[in-house]
């Protein structure tokens, strides 16, 4: 749904920041923009880094647009503003300045205990030892993105254990810590591990809890389990929910492969059951909103939130 520039000027800028911010989470950048403009020009920084992000087109260099909000978030006092606008993918002319300053902030609060900071810091320090050790720190001062990034690396074979099983202990501790945090992709994951080891009710448990809250990743995740079951009903269920309520816009798109399930869920079923699917899934959005879980409380984030 598009809206008219008469109608976003109606909106309080809270009203902006909300709906633009739902949109940006469900990969609908587009419609996202106007709404999400409108709010970081009227004093919401968290805004103007989720509008940068929606002109993000290389690894290497920001664009005009990304680097303009970027900035504009800097100056409002966002943290991952200041450091985006020093990063070495910044194009403005003081990101020098803007590295320097998010460097200190970062390295004030992580001294005093912040896990934010010091996640942060975990992917933003010179050398890898460094980067290395701030997750780890971020991790067990409870940061659940570290935690979550701390065991996938653990799972992978980064660092040292000497004591047999610690390894697997540690795997286990944070990716536990994450899932029990609400971070849902430390959920899903955390879930996996449950079912691998046949514990089927504590899988169950969470994915059932993950689809509650919406989660798009679980929903395309569980359509493609279905049809890979060749239970093809429920697969078109899920698919159909994840297309109902999804864009096809950002990085982290998954239209193509639910669009995908559908269609091969979709064709062994007769007409009354695609009918009922559809029924099944108005029945679900009355009630649910479906969206990925970006990482919204983090661009939050400002200088006046540590005062």
């Amino acid at each position: 749904m598009a809206f008219p520039n008469s109608a976003i000027d109606e909106l309080t800028p809270e009203q902006a920041y909300q709906q633009g911010m739902l949109l940006y989470q469900q990969n609908k950048y587009t419609q996202a923009r106007p709404l999400l403009k409108q709010a970081a020009n009227r004093g919401y920084p968290a805004a103007a880094l989720m509008y940068a992000d929606t002109f993000y087109a290389n690894l290497f260099i920001q664009t005009e647009e990304e680097s303009e909000y970027i900035v504009k978030a800097a100056e409002m006092g966002s943290i991952i503003g200041m450091l985006e606008a020093g990063s070495a993918r910044s194009i403005n002319g003081k990101s020098h300045l803007w590295s320097a300053k998010s460097d200190r902030v970062l390295n004030d609060l992580a001294d005093k205990g912040n896990a934010f900071a010091m996640s942060l810091l975990s992917g933003s320090s010179d050398s890898h030892d460094e980067r290395f050790d701030w997750l780890k720190k971020a991790a067990e001062a409870g940061d659940a993105f570290a935690q979550h990034e701390l065991a996938r690396r653990y799972g992978s074979g980064d660092d040292w254990f000497l004591i047999p099983g610690k390894r697997e202990k540690e795997t286990e501790r944070f990716f536990k810590a994450a899932a029990d945090s609400g971070y849902w992709l430390g959920m899903l994951d955390y879930a996996d591990r449950l079912k691998k080891r046949g514990n089927i009710k504590g899988y169950q448990s969470i994915i059932d809890e993950l689809v509650e809250a919406g989660d798009a990743l679980s929903i395309l995740g569980i359509s493609g389990s279905y049809v890979d079951a060749r239970e093809y009903e429920l697969a078109a269920y899920y698919s159909k929910i994840y297309l109902d309520s999804m864009g096809n816009e950002g990085k982290q798109s998954g239209y193509k492969a639910a669009q995908s399930i559908y269609d091969e869920a979709a064709l062994p079923l007769t007409p009354e059951q695609i009918k009922q699917v559809d029924v099944r899934v108005q029945q679900y959005l009355k009630t649910h909103t479906v969206r990925y879980q970006k990482r919204i409380k983090d661009y939050e984030y400002t200088l006046d939130s540590f005062q």
